[in-house]
């Protein structure tokens, strides 16, 4: 397992674009202690703010101490495993394509933006834009699984067009915003305008909603197959969302969108 400790004193935002486990895999320690990263608009050996040890070998990686300055750990991870014990920056998990990464403590914007595959799980919150699209890109998401076991920001899966997101705390206002396909799970209380603008997918709200918008129409009550089974799921993988009924009312919308949406409202038992 590779180690590696923050030695930052500072507030100076530090970026890991670029350093995957399989792009160090082949490297001994002192040569990446000697790789330079950006601080802020300078660049700097990793030994000038990191203690490096362990062998990378096994595309096991483990980050201790304030990483929460660091932006783009995990980045384009396509394989091995990241644990994070603490807090970590903005862009963590970004366009990730396999792998796992994990994180006991908080994580900023854009958690798993963009992601391709893989699995991020968070035990803490995080900020804005988790599994969204970056700024001024059409597509966010599109595989893997997030599963973030405190509070999400806000515009959670926007433009989502793959993959599962799955929030046990509260979840922010533009939840879904924007979304093409895929499924967003929020257990919590979930703020104003679920769901807006979105083409497809499903947006499952299991705890307090705010008021829908006006968009979205009343289809029936029914208990999906499909959520007990997503349940299920999360249970075998150690996730406790407590006790959730499958009981559910379907809207369909956004309807100027064409309607296509699956907006589910938990009735209860």
């Amino acid at each position: 397992m590779l180690t590696i400790r923050s030695r930052l004193t500072d507030r100076i935002p530090v970026s890991f674009a670029g350093l995957t486990t399989t792009a160090l895999a082949s490297k001994a320690a002192p040569e990446i202690q000697r790789k330079l990263v950006w601080q802020g608009n300078r660049q700097l050996p990793m030994a000038e703010l990191f203690e490096v040890a362990g062998d990378p070998s096994d595309l096991k990686w483990r980050l201790e101490g304030d990483f929460s300055a660091v932006h783009h750990v995990a980045a384009e991870l396509s394989d091995g495993q990241v644990h994070v014990a603490g807090d970590v920056g903005r862009y963590a998990g970004q366009t990730m394509r396999g792998g796992t990464l994990t994180v006991e403590g908080d994580a900023g914007d854009w958690l798993g933006a963009e992601m391709l595959g893989g699995r991020v799980v968070v035990a803490g919150d995080t900020g804005n834009h988790a599994g969204a699209a970056l700024p001024a890109s059409k597509v966010g998401m599109r595989g893997g699984q997030i599963v973030v076991r405190g509070s999400v920001g806000d515009y959670a899966a926007e433009a989502m067009r793959r993959g599962w997101v799955t929030v046990l705390g509260d979840c922010g206002e533009w939840a879904g915003y924007r979304m093409r396909a895929g499924t967003l799970m929020v257990f919590g209380a979930c703020g104003s305008r679920p769901g807006a603008s979105m083409r497809r997918g499903t947006l499952a709200l299991l705890g307090a909603v705010a008021e829908l918008l006006p968009t979205f129409r009343y289809a029936c009550d029914y208990e999906p197959q499909a959520l007990a089974l997503m349940l299920r799921a999360l249970s075998a993988q150690g996730v406790d969302t407590g006790q959730v009924g499958t009981r559910v009312a379907l809207y369909n919308g956004d309807l100027l969108e064409g309607g296509r949406g699956e907006l589910l409202v938990t009735r209860g038992e």
